[in-house]
């Protein structure tokens, strides 16, 4: 049945698909930042979830301070930032497949989550991330950021600027950062120090505070409607070397900025939640099943699914055993990787076949 409403969906004309889909998303993420507001370790109830959120319009002084605090200093910057890492990783993924014409592309490929790793890892083991807020996503920023230009450089020097190459590239860069922060790890004497090395690794919102949102929120939101705005470039990038440039792109210049983009919004992505991995592969992949291969949807409707997809996320990480919670980076990997091998057992049928 569902298959089935999934391939009338697809026959929709371009307008329809988006005014269909668009408004159902935009529900489902209010509904879930409510249930969000609402549920946790300190209990409240949807009354002032309301309140909070319409304060403008409804009075909000008969709420609790407590409850008032805990909505407004820990859950609504999670919520929002939830919402902006889910966007921007999707997002990010969906442009990485379309540019490189490869659906096993990820943000992770290029590096960028090994390198903001081993920036976080790095203000972590010399003690100095507790200094301020802002001196972990920092150096997790510029971390990632080295990590994919240097992936360009030598996908560039070693053959060209092909997806292979890339990729290859990317897997090497990335084993090389993977074994620098195995060594922190195993260096590491301190228990606490360890232990916050481990949560950062495994990624999620836990620790999330307005500033992060403050970090994260002007680049994401900046970036975003760039690649709305020329996504159907991403599908001229899509066809071969050869037909993008009879269109009169070029080729080797877009891609470079597409990529600088996505790997932007990646690194400052995972410099403030640590690593999310699989939401890159499995959201774009979902919405292509939805809407059809055509950029001009799959990435507006990829940001709002990856939205509402780890929003959705969190909300389990922070309740299924509450009072404790569980990091988000496991729910999205036991979920996710899965999903990544359905996609190669698809993958390779579709060679066989051919």
């Amino acid at each position: 049945m569902l298959s089935t409403n999934l391939k009338s969906i697809r026959h929709f004309s371009f307008n329809q698909k988006f005014v269909f889909i668009v408004p159902i998303l935009l529900f489902i993420g209010f509904i879930l930042t409510i249930i969000s507001l609402s549920n946790g370790a300190v209990s409240t109830n949807f009354s002032d979830s309301f309140k909070y959120l319409f304060s403008y319009f409804i009075d909000s002084s008969t709420v609790d301070p407590i409850k008032d605090m805990v909505i407004s200093n820990i859950r609504m910057p999670r919520i929002i930032l939830s919402l902006l890492v889910g966007s921007a990783l999707a997002v990010s993924g969906a442009s990485l497949q379309g540019l490189f014409k490869n659906p096993m592309a990820d943000p992770g490929i290029i590096g960028v989550s090994s390198g903001a790793a081993v920036g976080a890892v790095i203000t972590i083991s010399l003690g100095i991330s507790g200094s301020s807020l802002f001196v972990l996503p920092v150096f997790s920023f510029f971390g990632g950021l080295i990590a994919a230009l240097t992936v360009f450089l030598l996908s560039r020097i070693t053959t060209n600027s092909s997806g292979t190459s890339f990729i290859l590239s990317g897997l090497a860069v990335s084993a090389f950062l993977n074994s620098i922060i195995s060594l922190v790890l195993v260096s590491s004497k301190r228990f606490g120090e360890l232990n916050a090395i481990l949560n950062w690794l495994a990624g999620g919102f836990q620790d999330t505070r307005w500033e992060h949102v403050y970090i994260a929120a002007p680049i994401i939101l900046l970036l975003l409607p760039l690649f709305f705005i020329f996504s159907n470039r991403i599908n001229i990038l899509s066809l071969s070397d050869d037909s993008a440039r009879a269109l009169g792109l070029n080729v080797e210049l877009n891609r470079f900025i597409f990529l600088v983009l996505a790997t932007l919004m990646t690194s400052v992505s995972v410099a403030v939640c640590g690593i999310l991995a699989f939401v890159g592969i499995m959201i774009p992949h979902i919405t292509r099943l939805i809407v059809g291969p055509d950029n001009r949807l799959v990435i507006p409707i990829s940001a709002l699914i990856g939205a509402v997809f780890l929003l959705s996320g969190d909300l389990l990480a922070r309740t299924i055993f509450v009072p404790s919670e569980i990091r988000l980076g496991i729910i999205t990997s036991f979920i996710g990787a899965p999903y990544f091998i359905y996609l190669l057992v698809k993958q390779r049928k579709n060679f066989i076949e051919r």
